[in-house]
């Protein structure tokens, strides 16, 4: 007797475990943190890194540009006077400043 209502539960309880982990793999392949339905926000997400990955390599040529005009080699005169000008605050009433910030 008791054989007979164990082979039952046995197949019973699989079938409720192998139920509950397609229920769970098959909510998160769909509405999961980076399932189907949230592909377009991560697609948003991947393409505002890579405009901010390009402003950042724009802004970091500029530096190695300014940089390299600040040599001792290559020494620029404007950029010395101008970076002497921004660390004192000697500006004369009539200089027009332009600032642009990257």
């Amino acid at each position: 007797m008791y054989r007979m209502i164990r082979k039952p539960l046995a197949y019973a309880s699989s079938f409720v475990l192998l139920g509950t982990l397609v229920v769970f793999f098959g909510f998160h392949t769909i509405a999961g943190e980076r399932g189907i339905l949230a592909q377009p926000e991560l697609d948003r997400k991947i393409q505002l890194a890579e405009e901010r990955l390009m402003l950042l390599d724009k802004h970091q040529t500029y530096l190695t540009h300014r940089i390299s005009l600040m040599q001792s080699e290559t020494l620029d005169a404007d950029i010395l006077e101008e970076m002497a000008r921004a660390e004192l605050g000697l500006y004369s009433p009539d200089d027009v400043i332009i600032s642009i910030d990257l």
